[in-house]
């Protein structure tokens, strides 16, 4: 059966390249990633909590990537 929801990712692309810009997209991403793990633990399906905890994953990991690029 599959799930009723399934999320839409969006890639955000930004072109201004200013450290406040990447912190601030970073901290979104994060937020983000937050967001999929806790309706992921709320999920009965477990291939659908799977692509989400996937898909915070790589929030996650872009997060820490715009983090390092602001140091």
């Amino acid at each position: 059966m599959e799930p009723l929801f399934k999320p839409v990712i969006t890639p955000i692309v930004t072109t201004d390249d200013s450290a406040p810009v990447r912190f601030t997209r970073s901290a979104k991403l994060r937020q983000q990633a937050t967001n999929c793990l806790s309706i992921a633990v709320r999920e009965k399906t477990p291939d659908f909590a799977a692509d989400l905890i996937d898909e915070a994953i790589r929030l996650s990991r872009r997060a820490r990537e715009l983090e390092v690029a602001k140091r």
